[in-house]
């Protein structure tokens, strides 16, 4: 491959994610397709794209983690840094939940086995 076609391909994936990161700022915007989920418009810019699904030049499906810092019991002082996986098909599809996995267990952080990602 030419250097100028790997720049033409760097480019396209850098304007598909441009576009995949516009669709989901509109998704967290609409409270109403969060509803159901523990998303919330504030998370979005904890959203890190995984994976983007495409059919011709239309985006058909996002893959996205979020990091959170849950409590494991309310009078607990220890946080655990989670990250879970969410999936939208698009254009009118509400996020469903993939998986998450435990990056403080992963590193071992209290003793327990790690979590995956299905």
């Amino acid at each position: 491959m030419s250097l100028l076609g790997f720049l033409r391909q760097g480019y396209r994936r850098w304007k598909l994610r441009l576009r995949a990161r516009r669709i989901l700022r509109g998704l967290f915007q609409q409270p109403d397709r969060l509803q159901g989920t523990s998303l919330k418009p504030v998370h979005f810019g904890r959203c890190d794209i995984v994976e983007i699904e495409q059919s011709d030049d239309e985006v058909r499906s996002i893959t996205f983690e979020i990091l959170r810092h849950p409590r494991p019991h309310p009078f607990s002082r220890q946080y655990h840094l989670v990250a879970e996986r969410w999936s939208v098909v698009l254009p009118h599809g509400k996020p469903r939940r993939c998986g998450s996995v435990n990056l403080s267990r992963l590193r071992g952080g209290d003793g327990e086995p790690p979590g995956s990602f299905p």
